[in-house]
C-alpha cells in the first residue's frame, strides 16, 4: 500500500506566483518528512489559472523529494512529440535515481487542442502511437515506426533511461474505451477519482482487468493508483465546512471548461462518493472501501485552491498519524 500526494500547482490569477510555488513545494517537503511515498505534478496549457508547467515542476520536485516516487499525473501526451518525452523522461529517470513515473493521458479541454492546432478527434490515436514509440525508444535501439501521426526511420535516443526498459508508464483514462486502451498500453491505469457515480470504480476496474487478460497481460501484483481529494480534520463538522468552502472554489474554476450546472447538480454526489474527507475514523473507512476494491496507491490532492498551506499540512499529518497506521501492514 502506498500513499502519495498530487502537487496541485495551479493558482488563481491574482495569486503571488512565487509565494504559491514556494507554498506547494513546502507541502511536498512536509509530505516527504512524513514518509509519504510519492508526489505527482499536473499539466495544463492556456489555463484560466496560473499553471507552472509539469516538466519543470517535476524536475524541481525531484531535488526536494527524498526517496519519494515523482511522476506526472497526468501529462497530456498528444500535445507533445513522443521523441521529446522519451528523451525528457530518460533524463528525469537519471536525475531521480530511478524514481520517476511517466503518467500520461489524452486530456479533455478543447482550448488546449485548439491552441496547438491538433484536432481533438486525433487524441486517442496520437496517445497510442506516442506510447508505443516511447517504449521502443527507451530500449536504446534504433526505432523503425510507421504510424498515422509519427514516423521514425532508425533513430534512437542518445541517453537510455536508468531503469531498464524505461520508467513505469501509467495511463489516465475515464471512459470505457479509454480504460481498455490504458489496459493494453500502460503499466497501470491512473484512475481519476472525482466521479459522482458510486459504481464507477468497481465497474471500470473489471473492464480494465478484462482488457488486460484479453491482451495476454497479467493483473497479478500490478500497481493500481487512484487520485483522490483528501481533507482530514479532528472535528468532522469542521471538515465538512472547510470542504464546502474549498470545493466551491476549486470546482467552479474547473467548471469554466464545461458546464457550471453540472457542478451545481453533482455537488452533493461528489461529497458523498468522490472526496475522501472527515474525521480520521471516517477517512479510514473511506480508504478501506477503496482498498477492498483493489486500489493500492493513493495519490491525494491535499492542498485545495485557496486553502491555507497549514491546513493542508495538518490534514497530511493527521492522515499519517491516525489513518495510515491502519494500513501499515499493507505498505511496501
Amino acid at each position: 500500500m502506498k500513499f502519495g500526494i498530487l502537487a496541485s500547482h495551479q493558482f488563481p490569477q491574482d495569486a503571488n506566483i512565487k509565494e504559491s510555488i514556494d507554498g506547494i513545494l513546502g507541502v511536498v517537503e512536509y509530505a516527504r518528512d512524513l514518509d509519504y511515498d510519492s508526489v505527482f505534478t499536473i499539466n495544463h496549457f492556456v489555463a484560466n489559472l496560473q499553471t507552472p508547467q509539469a516538466l519543470s515542476m517535476t524536475s524541481k520536485i525531484i531535488e526536494i523529494s527524498g526517496r519519494m516516487q515523482v511522476g506526472t499525473g497526468i501529462l497530456i501526451l498528444p500535445l507533445y512529440h513522443p521523441v521529446h518525452i522519451a528523451e525528457e523522461f530518460a533524463t528525469l529517470d537519471h536525475l531521480s535515481g530511478g524514481r520517476v513515473v511517466l503518467g500520461v493521458g489524452a486530456g479533455y479541454r478543447d482550448e488546449e487542442y485548439e491552441a496547438f492546432g491538433i484536432p481533438k478527434s486525433e487524441r486517442g490515436g496520437r496517445l497510442k502511437e506516442s506510447i508505443e514509440i516511447i517504449k521502443l525508444l527507451w530500449t536504446g535501439e534504433p526505432v523503425h515506426y510507421e504510424g498515422k501521426y509519427y514516423q521514425l526511420n532508425g533513430q534512437k535516443i542518445g541517453l537510455k533511461p536508468l531503469t531498464p526498459g524505461g520508467p513505469p508508464l501509467w495511463v489516465g483514462a475515464g471512459a470505457r474505451a479509454a480504460v481498455e486502451r490504458a489496459a493494453r498500453l500502460g503499466d497501470a491505469w491512473l484512475t481519476p477519482g472525482n466521479t459522482p457515480n458510486p459504481d464507477y470504480f468497481s465497474k471500470h476496474l473489471a473492464i480494465y482487468d478484462d482488457a488486460r487478460r484479453e491482451a495476454g497481460l497479467t493483473i497479478d501484483g500490478i500497481e493500481r493508483p487512484i487520485i483522490k481529494e483528501l481533507y482530514v480534520a479532528e472535528d468532522p463538522e469542521e471538515a465538512r465546512r472547510d470542504v464546502h468552502e474549498y470545493l466551491e472554489r476549486e470546482y467552479r474554476a474547473y467548471s469554466q471548461y464545461g458546464d457550471l450546472k453540472w457542478f451545481e447538480t453533482q455537488k452533493e454526489a461528489l461529497l458523498q462518493n468522490s472526496l475522501v474527507f472527515g474525521s480520521p475514523a471516517e477517512v479510514t473507512a473511506k480508504v478501506r472501501e477503496l482498498t477492498d476494491l483493489g486500489f493500492n496507491h493513493f495519490i491525494f490532492r491535499c492542498a485545495w485552491m485557496g486553502m491555507p498551506w497549514e491546513k493542508a499540512k495538518r490534514s497530511l499529518r493527521l492522515f499519517a498519524e491516525q489513518v495510515r497506521p491502519h494500513f501499515t501492514a499493507d505498505r511496501s
